[in-house]
């Protein structure tokens, strides 16, 4: 009986092949877009769920309340660790992770290859105790024992050793911490794994100059740089666990945050979380949006319901043709359940075919959605068998869903009424097609507006005034204890060159991760009142280079050097924290305590407020110091745009001058800050070509309906022909209804696009107004590409010769 069903449905794909190869080619474009997403989405999800033991792993955060501003962030104090595991039985194990300060990248040097990196963490011993990793070489528990240890990945392992057994040799690892030889212990594989902690290599933290500062380090109050993680008791309450820690933190840090002015809250994230759900700051790497994923679910599914709902239409709109068949099948003994397994293994060789070429097309489009999403994804069935297992998904599946009503519909005709010919196509069947008509175009049109409104916000992002200039900023990182000894010497080479403007000097630039804050207070008032502060050392020209709006006062120069000694300039963030106006802080004192000290500065400048990260965040307090140590962690240039391949020639040679035995590294500004929207660029990359595809397939079964209804009313056209109707006329006859369609979609889809909208602008502290005319923009695209679509099979239409179209009359 199967048997019979496939050659039928072989037999009628032959017989119908236009409507054969939309259907299947609307499905394959459909599923190959769904299949690239939910490999992406896998991909995502997988993010720490290999570690053993899991569902035990947290990481301890902190919640930080200045004032009334609740700011919650990734780290914790060094003592924290292991005061936590002492203290409480429900914690089996806990191990700290420090990013050390002001370190942009590593030079790791081998024998006589050398390398930048920028991937680099301390680490305590027992972080592979807690945390899994893939470990080819080394023994995990015990790799980070000894100081001066350093745990590396396979692809570093590759560059530095070539081939060889890293185990037991030393590699010269330097940084603005010191120049030290680190033994490798270990070497893992990342490539096994995905996790939110992004490490190349791992060092022993109890290790020289910053091992000195920071591994026995007992400060409760400052010093907040550690990621900290437990492994807790597999029956422990979390929620009970967490309600013990406020008044265990007051017993070891209640004087000294009331000291400080302000006081924090410790609370645990699950690790298998902290990827997608985690929102707080300071991150030790690139974490994704639970947001985005659903976003980016949904438009997966509505393109695959799109394609189905193509499947379903030009199926039933088929169903006058095929109702004789059906009558005879009946009057010889068919059943209705027969019919039904008969139309549905048509369905299912339809889907499988589609599915086939859904993973070719895939397959060809894999590369370019690797590159635009920066990843490494794969449809390889042998390394992971899961794929094989959504394809046979997707046949069963889109089968039933595709499948199941046109085969409920046309096994449902009676025999008695077909050879009446009587079968014409039902009302109810209309309404139903009409109404999936509508739907595929809801989900287009509210696709195409909110492109239209990301594309919007991403135009307001890159083009919006920071409050500084970032065009032809040239950025060149000290990483090494010499380059930054060097720093006025390779000031002085720089601007031998005349396609540089001007050069300074800066302890962190806007949009780098700045560690150094402070909490100050204005005259009146007291450390607890005190607002947070982030701190930026700087020369005297860096503001003017930079080209911040002085507003009041003045900027720092090399001719008044007493504002070394406690002289700072503020933004107005700062300045109205503090509780003075922009007119009158210059001249007026802030403070900050240290333990039974107080410091004072006076302002001598106010600077506009101007953003250093994303326009996801508002504007903090900003503070600069004019530092004339050799203490800058970065030399800036101003540069002029022309012959640009020359002039990074002449910097790269300037560098080898001062600096011979370290390879050359630069960025530009403006491309630094534009990573900070990296996740939104790459929604509105997927958004856009799943609006592409959305609209293809929408309009692909709209081409197939429209074909449908001219050969269904082609003597009616010829009727009219004859009667005089115009080309235009018949053009409308045949296009009003699928017009009216669309433009009961554009009322639905325009508020729930708008709703959805504005949730993704919540997202965003900084944003444009909300740009109405894009959703009449979307609209009318829309319109005009549906009716595109349907007036080009009209006029094929009003052109056949009547005399052909009556001739059986």
């Amino acid at each position: 009986m199967w048997y019979n069903y496939l050659k039928i449905a072989l037999r009628s794909l032959r017989k119908f092949k236009g409507y054969a190869s939309i259907n299947i080619f609307g499905l394959a474009i459909g599923l190959a877009c769904c299949l690239l997403i939910i490999q992406y989405l896998r991909d995502e999800w997988k993010v720490d769920k290999h570690h053993q033991n899991v569902g035990e792993i947290h990481r301890v955060a902190t919640e930080f309340i200045i004032g009334n501003t609740a700011d919650p962030t990734a780290t914790t104090p060094s003592p924290l660790a292991e005061a936590i595991r002492t203290d409480f039985p429900e914690v089996v194990q806990s191990a700290r992770l420090i990013k050390a300060p002001s370190v942009d990248k590593y030079l790791l040097k081998y024998e006589d290859r050398a390398y930048f990196e920028e991937k680099g963490i301390y680490a305590d011993s027992t972080l592979f105790q807690v945390l899994t990793y893939d470990f080819v070489a080394g023994d995990p528990d015990h790799a980070l024992d000894q100081p001066m240890s350093v745990v590396l990945s396979t692809s570093i392992a590759e560059k530095l050793f070539a081939g060889a057994n890293p185990i037991g040799q030393s590699i010269k690892v330097e940084s603005l911490w010191g120049d030290e030889l680190f033994e490798v212990t270990g070497v893992f594989d990342p490539s096994t794994y995905s996790s939110h902690i992004d490490a190349e290599f791992f060092l022993s933290m109890n290790s020289g100059a910053l091992g000195r500062r920071f591994y026995r380090l007992q400060e409760w109050g400052g010093n907040n740089l550690f990621y900290t993680y437990l492994q807790l008791q597999p029956d422990t309450d979390l929620a009970a666990f967490e309600a013990k820690l406020p008044a265990w933190l007051e017993g070891y840090a209640g004087e000294r945050l009331r000291q400080m002015g302000f006081s924090k809250r410790h609370f645990l994230e699950p690790v298998e979380d902290i990827y997608l759900y985690s929102e707080v700051a300071l991150q030790p790497g690139p974490t994704g949006d639970i947001a985005y994923f659903y976003i980016l679910g949904s438009i997966a599914l509505f393109i695959l319901l799109i394609a189905c709902i193509n499947f379903m239409n030009l199926a039933t709109a088929k169903a006058t043709v095929r109702s004789q068949e059906v009558g005879v099948r009946k009057v010889i003994g068919a059943s209705r359940s027969s019919l039904f397994g008969q139309f549905m293994s048509e369905a299912f060789v339809y889907t499988s075919m589609a599915v086939g070429v859904a993973f070719l097309v895939a397959e060809v489009l894999l590369p370019v959605f690797n590159r635009m999403l920066g990843k490494g994804l794969h449809l390889n069935m042998l390394q992971d068998p899961i794929v094989l297992v959504i394809l046979i998904g997707f046949v069963l599946l889109t089968t039933l869903v595709a499948g199941s009503y046109p085969a409920l519909y046309l096994s449902s005709f009676q025999p008695t009424k077909i050879f009446r010919s009587s079968v014409t196509d039902r009302f109810s069947a209309q309404n139903i097609r009409k109404g999936l008509v509508v739907l595929q175009f809801i989900i287009s049109i509210a696709l195409i507006q909110g492109v239209i409104v990301i594309n919007e916000q991403m135009d307001y992002v890159r083009n919006k005034n920071l409050g500084f200039n970032p065009e032809q900023k040239l950025l060149v990182p000290l990483n090494s204890p010499n380059s930054y000894d060097n720093f006025y010497n390779l000031k002085d080479e720089v601007l031998r060159d005349s396609r540089v403007i001007s050069a300074s000097g800066v302890s962190s630039y806007p949009g780098s991760t700045n560690v150094e804050d402070m909490i100050m207070f204005g005259e009146g008032k007291t450390a607890e009142e005190g607002q947070q502060a982030y701190m930026t050392f700087i020369e005297p020209d860096y503001l003017d280079l930079m080209e911040f709006e002085l507003l009041e006062g003045r900027l720092f120069s090399y001719d008044h050097l007493a504002d070394t000694l406690n002289s700072i300039i503020v933004n107005e963030k700062l300045a109205k924290n503090l509780g003075y106006t922009t007119e009158t802080a210059v001249g007026r004192k802030m403070f900050y305590e240290w333990g039974p000290e107080r410091y004072d500065f006076t302002i001598v400048g106010v600077v506009k407020d101007f953003h250093t990260k994303s326009l996801h965040t508002p504007i903090e307090g900003q503070s600069f110091f004019f530092n004339p140590d050799n203490a800058h962690n970065y030399l800036i240039a101003n540069v002029e745009s022309k012959d640009l391949p020359g002039l990074l020639q002449s910097l790269e040679n300037s560098w080898g001058e001062v600096n011979p035995t370290e390879p050359f590294q630069y960025y530009f500004l403006d491309q630094q800050l534009q990573q900070n929207y990296q996740a939104d660029q790459r929604l509105g990359k997927l958004i856009l070509w799943g609006t592409f595809l959305a609209i293809f397939i929408s309009c692909l079964g709209l081409l197939g309906l429209a074909t449908f209804a001219a050969e269904r009313r082609l003597k009616e056209i010829g009727v009219r022909k004859v009667l005089g109707a115009s080309i235009p006329n018949i053009i409308g006859l045949l296009t009003k209804d699928f017009l009216y369609l669309v433009l009961i979609a554009l009322i639905i889809a325009s508020p729930l696009a708008w709703y959805a909208m504005n949730k993704w602008f919540q997202n965003f502290h900084y944003h444009v107004e909300m740009p109405v005319w894009a959703y009449v923009v979307g609209g009318v695209l829309a319109i005009a590409i549906a009716l595109a679509t349907t007036i080009w099979q009209g006029l094929r239409a009003a052109r056949v010769n009547p005399i052909k179209s009556l001739r059986t009359e």
